[in-house]
């Protein structure tokens, strides 16, 4: 039987600079897990292995004769991992399904990701407030790791998650939004279910100075959660465009036009009709205001400065409201999640007396909730 050639000696510098990079966390593509503790107990303890890209054997997994032996201590072929990953990219030896190439783009990503964390300016902890209520049929699941994942990302890893989340989970509401029933019983939910669990954040002592939104429901249930949590605390509204939770970060991505038209007199109660994700029709109403993006679609706010765009926008078209004499408003909305909410928290309570908002349900619009 040969003798199994011992393993090659890794110097202390070599593993210092190893966890160095990888910030003690397994570098094995999702997993991410910290090997300074036990992951049942909590522990601290050193748990984590030093895997070869190449093997330092050329019997062993991705391993070539001759090349083998000059990497076996060259960190740019290591991965800091955990045990169960080092078994991963071990496992049955030249039968692998790990290539060289994947193995390098995840200590690649994972150490790149680890240095932004590192060089990032202007760092602030946000607390995640999600949201969650039936859209027709559809029952919604917002993940709580994909949305940290999107906190980092979209931010340029300057907004981090707090450990503790609001999750108002209501995906599976006894009521559809198509009831009756669904509405005044929905909005009496959330309200109650801010009261006890947003409300007490925001008011304490040692409140949040950031809030990160994700929310997925019917349009005028995302106003409401808006309207009540407001825009004294700042917070960043995450959308659904293309990848789940996360902004397209393409340089040339199409910046959103709006268009509106205040007449400079109006009568005290109005209809506005806001299309941005598609053309809402006009409700039965004599006194209709719109505001429009020249070409609505779904995928219309694709980055973080479309909303802003938006905000900016729609606060002038609010401000011409105002001016010309509106105190009560009716909303015809057919916009984006981030829109959405971004409406509910813009509005103005102490200027408007009341304010209405209708959903679309085919074939005529029916009133759904009061934002004030």
């Amino acid at each position: 039987m040969p003798r199994k050639q011992p393993r090659a000696y890794i110097s202390k510098d070599v593993r210092r600079d190893l966890w160095i990079a990888a910030a003690g966390r397994c570098e094995f593509r999702g997993c991410c897990k910290p090997v300074d503790r036990d992951f049942l107990t909590k522990e601290k303890c050193v748990v984590g292995e030093y895997a070869h890209i190449i093997a330092d054997s050329p019997d062993g997994a991705r391993g070539v004769e001759g090349e083998s032996e000059l990497l076996a201590k060259d960190p740019n072929n290591l991965m800091l991992s955990c045990l169960d990953c080092h078994e991963r990219i071990d496992r049955h030896g030249k039968n692998n399904r790990f290539t060289v190439e994947q193995l390098h783009a995840m200590k690649r990503e994972h150490e790149a990701r680890i240095q932004l964390i590192y060089s990032a300016n202007g760092v602030k902890d946000s607390l995640p407030i999600l949201m969650t209520f039936p859209v027709g049929s559809h029952v919604p699941v917002i993940e709580r790791m994909q949305i940290h994942h999107a906190m980092l990302e979209n931010s340029g890893y300057t907004r981090f998650p707090v450990e503790r989340v609001v999750n108002i989970d209501k995906g599976d509401f006894e009521i559809f939004d198509d009831s009756l029933d669904f509405w005044p019983f929905a909005e009496l939910t959330l309200s109650r279910l801010y009261e006890q669990r947003i409300r007490p954040e925001l008011t304490s002592r040692n409140g949040p100075t950031h809030l990160t939104i994700a929310a997925f429901a019917p349009i005028p249930m995302l106003m409401k959660l808006g309207s009540l949590i407001g825009d004294k605390t700042e917070a960043t509204v995450l959308d659904l465009p293309a990848e789940r939770w996360l902004w397209d970060k393409h340089v040339g991505c199409q910046e959103p036009s709006f268009i509106f038209s205040v007449p400079h007199s109006l009568p005290r109660e109005v209809a506005v009709v806001i299309s941005i994700s598609n053309r809402a029709d006009h409700p039965d109403s004599p006194n209709v205001v719109e505001f429009q993006v020249v070409e609505p679609n779904r995928d219309i706010i694709r980055q973080e400065k479309h909303l802003n765009i938006f905000r900016q926008q729609f606060n002038a078209f609010f401000m011409q409201l105002v001016r010309s004499g509106v105190r009560i408003l009716h909303l015809y909305p057919a916009t984006p999640i981030s829109v959405s909410v971004e409406i509910g928290r813009m509005l103005l309570p102490k200027t408007f007396e009341e304010i209405h908002v209708w959903e679309w349900q085919a074939p005529t619009w029916k009133p759904a909730v009061r934002l004030k």
